[in-house]
């Protein structure tokens, strides 16, 4: 799995040119890759976007005026869930009680990690003569993070990967990412953006704009 240590950077709010904090988190990256235990699963659907969201093919609903836009010329969809596993969960914890400079470098390490493998899984995906446009996940823009449960139903993720959801919507491994993906066959398609170029969130602390 790549390692992308700009993006490991950012997430723990370094400059790129801050030799301490590459040093750092390239030295709490040697200590998590061997805990990776990445697993996921994909299922796709026809879809129906309006402005109001998306229905997919069975009669499930996301309610989201961003999602919709986002989805806007998507005839299909893909679902995501996708997990680092327990294993780097428990040793971000280990290394933050020993170090508060490591603990917060491994959540920003893990984060690039899990943020990485998606971008692996689909770069691997056979969507035919179909585009795919950016990840959107539960909590992005409008989208209710509540929503998160639909997802995890339809992709059956405790049973498929081990990625469990907690009674306020938090997934445990922390390390996972759920999203819908967009399959569209317009040319003006946004796959190759920075995936925060379609956030709405314009004052999140971990907005890029590359």
């Amino acid at each position: 799995m790549n390692f992308n240590h700009r993006e490991a950077l950012r997430y723990l709010r370094a400059d790129y040119k801050d030799e301490a904090a590459s040093i750092l988190v390239d030295t709490v990256y040697l200590k998590l890759r061997n805990e990776v235990q990445a697993r996921h699963v994909i299922k796709r659907f026809k879809c129906r976007v309006d402005t109001e969201g998306v229905e997919l093919e069975g009669g499930c609903r996301f309610a989201s005026k961003n999602l919709a836009k986002h989805l806007k010329g998507c005839s299909e969809v893909l679902l995501l869930g996708a997990t680092l596993g327990v294993r780097v969960d428990a040793a971000i914890r280990r290394l933050a009680m020993l170090s508060v400079a490591e603990g917060a470098a491994a959540q920003a390490v893990g984060a690039s990690l899990i943020e990485s493998y998606c971008d692996e899984v689909q770069a691997k995906l056979d969507t035919g003569s179909l585009k795919q446009k950016t990840r959107f996940s539960p909590g992005y823009g409008d989208w209710d993070l509540q929503e998160q449960s639909l997802l995890f139903s339809l992709l059956d993720c405790a049973k498929t990967i081990g990625l469990t959801l907690t009674e306020g919507c938090m997934m445990v491994p922390t390390k996972s990412v759920t999203a819908i993906i967009g399959l569209t066959n317009e040319e003006t398609c946004v796959s190759q953006k920075h995936k925060c170029s379609e956030c709405s969130n314009v004052h999140c602390e971990f907005r890029s704009e590359e």
